[in-house]
């Protein structure tokens, strides 16, 4: 049974949503972000709280990494598969089964917008395989 959790590539795994997030909704797509959700930049500096905005969710990426070690630990011993290809494959499933069919709701049902939907689905797949790769490469 897997049970090698490697807690340092956690760690630096629980930054790469923040870095991800930095790239994505700063200069790849933050003005189609901004008009999708209604927001210009002076709005959103007005009610920022680093605390909350920055501090929460790091702490919530750290949880995301530790149950993707996990997880990648459970491919491990169901299929016998390591390395980065492992991880990228768990972050894929994790997605897929998890992270799009869930959001998907907020479109059905909350109204948000698909292409605001779309945007946010690419950004935590980009991220959730980053993460397997680089926890299931180091």
């Amino acid at each position: 049974m897997y049970s090698d959790i490697n807690y340092w590539a956690v760690l630096v795994a629980s930054l790469i949503p923040m870095a991800t997030g930095a790239l994505w909704y700063g200069p790849l797509f933050g003005q189609k972000w901004m008009d999708l959700i209604g927001k210009t930049e002076e709005e959103l500096r007005a009610g920022f709280n680093p605390t909350k905005s920055y501090g929460v969710t790091w702490v919530f990426a750290l949880l995301m990494a530790l149950v993707l070690a996990h997880v990648s630990g459970a491919w491990y011993d169901a299929y016998q598969v390591e390395g980065v290809m492992s991880g990228i494959q768990t972050g894929f499933w994790i997605w897929l089964g998890f992270v799009l069919t869930i959001g998907w709701q907020r479109v059905a049902f909350e109204g948000t917008d698909l292409m605001l939907w779309m945007l946010n689905s690419l950004y935590n797949l980009v991220t959730l395989m980053a993460m397997g790769a680089l926890i299931g490469g180091w």
